[in-house]
């Protein structure tokens, strides 16, 4: 069935904070394309390399490189999503980026949406919800009843050491994630997602 087209003057930009979110909402992406009714609206992952930088880079990449260059293009940015771990939040400062301030910026500067995704409370805590995934990757026969660690990001290093490898964080996670199923993740992450996914026109 042909999908339904969309308005292709538009873009959204998604701001992420690390390598391993890249990663992550890339290979999303790719899922959304390959399961939607409709044609999506075009999206570009943008790396931050770090949570402050929301408060310190997010607006100046917007404004001196990403704005200008979609308006010589005669693209619309309607709509700025950025997706933060929570854990940052929940443990060190929960005041670090001052949203509400972003967003009014965000606006002043002419796009019409704005959007947070809250990872609760890591990105790797999301990966790990797709253990059996994981588990056929990492050619592990069995799935654990239960991994060490404080966070996702201890509980995921564990797995590896299970199938005696080293997680690393970022562009390493690549041939990972395209093992992932997506849609399993999508459906735990709904809430956080619903937003990104009506500004992407994504119907599943």
């Amino acid at each position: 069935m042909k999908k339904q087209k969309n308005n292709n003057s538009q873009r959204i930009i998604i701001f992420v904070e690390g390598d391993t979110d890249e990663e992550f909402f890339k290979a999303m992406l790719e899922y959304y394309k390959s399961v939607s009714q409709t044609e999506l609206v075009p999206c570009e992952v943008c790396n931050l390399k770090g949570v402050t930088r929301y408060t310190s880079k997010l607006l100046a990449k917007l404004k001196n490189d990403i704005l200008p260059d979609a308006k010589s293009k005669n693209i619309n940015i309607k709509t700025v999503c950025c997706s933060y771990d929570t854990d940052v939040f929940e443990v060190r400062n929960p005041l670090m980026v001052n949203w509400d301030s972003i967003s009014k910026s965000i606006k002043r500067i002419g796009v019409e949406n704005f959007i947070r995704i809250g990872v609760c409370s890591s990105i790797e805590d999301w990966i790990l919800d797709d253990m059996e995934g994981l588990c056929a990757y990492l050619k592990l026969k069995q799935i654990p009843k239960a991994l060490k660690g404080a966070d996702g990001n201890a509980k995921l290093c564990d797995l590896y050491s299970k199938a005696r490898r080293t997680y690393s964080k970022g562009y390493a996670t690549h041939e990972m994630m395209k093992t992932l199923d997506m849609g399993k993740i999508r459906v735990k992450h709904q809430s956080a997602l619903s937003e990104f996914e009506d500004a992407l026109c994504a119907k599943l």
